[in-house]
């Protein structure tokens, strides 16, 4: 993050901003830091609109940003306009690593030593107190960081590093609290992070937090994290006059379809324009529209590369005409699934809707599933997870058994993960030919589920055997429709003896 010379005298008499202009021009004052202030993409905010989330509405925040967007300088920004002003606080930075927490420590550090009368005592490489009464401590992720604490600040830097345990442990750690001088110190948490991991904690929190922020306006007083969300264009460096964007690598991105000049022209930020040159000749397309872009997780990785919701996923209501049938992937404690999907007469597969429902009996499964059944069509048949044919050790009866006493009949075969995920990427992406599977919006978790389901990192599991850890369910249910309605039959040899 660039700065600005600030006055020789510096602001030792703070004031509290009270509007976001005011909130700007402190941090530029006081600190020396020109935030960039401009929306540039569609769905985007500036990087100062975070700060003035962070610092007014003390609301829970999640922040995506690309590479060198500023997000930890900023974190470390926002740590102390809440030690200063919103006093005394207690605060704490947690990184998904010892360096990323130290890497925010010293942004910290270096802020405050442009204002020493602010510093009370020693600053440590895990501790600073300050004359306000407020302490702020930086520490690599662990239980022993987290368990216990009753802080009135969180940061989380890099949060798809976070083991499962620690980043629940995280969510109860958090109290409020009455601050001098009036008005109260929200318990609250803020995590900051790129997004380059598919099925990664960054991925499952942006994707719930787009859902809620869709559904309806969201206040800022509501529960949730709320996402913001930059990429490059809002915190690149203005591009000057002289610089033609028919000549430049980065008009591709940059000029919008339609436009005559880039959106840099326009910009307010600081990211040399040279150094985005450099980095996008030397990085792949995947990446570069991941880390820099914030377009998503890497695809490189992921089992149905050829998903796109673009092409995709449309509304599909149900037809009285066209055959209709269910599949299922058993659940308890991880949830049952079961996607309704209809033929069409030209030999198209669209997903026309979905139920996913935990920790419920088989049996009110079965009453909900057919509550669900679209009215006036009566699904010819039903595809499971050939596991459903396995008896309970307890009632002796096995899901398929209960499911078609319920009036649920259901058929499976047994398959290989391999034999329905080459059945439906070919679906996704014919060789020739339009897609033939569609997808209604109303089925979340199984777009989610698609796209998310990824194969391990490199050095971390059979590189051809999906991962399963949660996006897999939806996934399974359509590979057993796929698997059952159009996996060729094997064809076994018969001895001649």
């Amino acid at each position: 993050m660039p700065r600005t010379s600030p006055p020789a005298a510096a602001v030792e008499m703070w004031t509290a901003p009270t509007t976001r202009a005011e909130l700007k021009r402190f941090v530029r004052d006081a600190l020396g830091i020109v935030v960039p202030d401009r929306r540039v993409c569609r769905g985007h905010n500036s990087p100062l609109d975070y700060l003035a989330a962070s610092f007014f509405d003390q609301q829970d925040l999640l922040v995506w940003a690309c590479r060198g967007g500023g997000k930890t300088y900023l974190a470390a920004v926002a740590t102390l306009l809440d030690a200063v002003f919103h006093a005394p606080a207690e605060i704490l930075v947690l990184g998904g690593s010892f360096d990323q927490s130290d890497r925010l420590a010293v942004y910290v550090r270096a802020l405050l030593r442009r204002h020493p009368t602010l510093i009370d005592g020693r600053m440590t490489r895990e501790r600073v107190r300050l004359t306000t009464g407020s302490e702020i401590r930086m520490l690599a992720q662990s239980q022993q960081a987290v368990r216990g604490q009753h802080v009135q600040k969180i940061r989380c830097d890099e949060v798809d590093l976070f083991a499962p345990d620690i980043w629940r442990a995280v969510q109860f750690a958090t109290r409020s609290r009455s601050a001098d001088g009036g008005g109260d110190v929200r318990g609250s948490i803020e995590v900051l992070s790129t997004l380059h991991r598919p099925g990664g904690l960054m991925q499952q929190l942006v994707r719930s937090a787009r859902r809620r922020q869709s559904a309806r306006p969201p206040q800022a007083s509501e529960a949730g994290y709320h996402l913001m969300h930059w990429c490059l264009w809002e915190v690149i460096e203005r591009c000057p006059p002289a610089r033609r964007c028919e000549r430049c690598p980065l008009a591709g991105d940059c000029v919008p379809p339609g436009a005559d000049w880039g959106v840099a022209k326009d910009a307010r930020g600081y990211f040399r324009i040279d150094d985005a040159v450099a980095i996008q000749a030397r990085s792949s397309r995947p990446a570069w529209e991941t880390e820099m872009l914030c377009r998503g997780a890497q695809r490189e990785n992921l089992v149905f590369a050829e998903f796109d919701p673009a092409r995709h996923v449309r509304p599909l209501p149900p037809c009285l005409d066209w055959p209709m049938y269910r599949a299922i992937d058993f659940g308890y404690t991880s949830p049952l699934v079961c996607l309704w999907i209809q033929i069409t007469p030209g030999g198209r597969l669209h997903v026309v809707n979905e139920y996913v429902r935990c920790q419920l009996g088989i049996a009110q499964q079965a009453v909900e599933i057919l509550r669900r059944d679209p009215p006036g069509i009566r699904p010819e048949m039903t595809y499971v997870d050939p596991a459903g044919r396995q008896r309970d050790t307890g009632s002796g009866d096995s899901p398929t058994e209960i499911l078609a006493a319920a009036g649920i009949p259901c058929t499976c075969r047994a398959s290989t993960v391999n034999d329905g995920v080459e059945l439906i990427r070919a679906a996704f992406a014919p060789a020739s030919g339009a897609p033939t599977l569609a997808i209604d919006p109303t089925c979340e978790a199984l777009i989610d589920s698609l796209a998310s389901y990824h194969y391990p990192p490199a050095g971390q599991g059979r590189p051809d055997v999906p991962v399963k850890d949660g996006p897999d369910h939806a996934v399974d249910a359509l590979r057993y429709f796929f698997v059952n309605r159009f996996r060729p039959k094997r064809r076994t040899a018969r001895s001649a003896y």
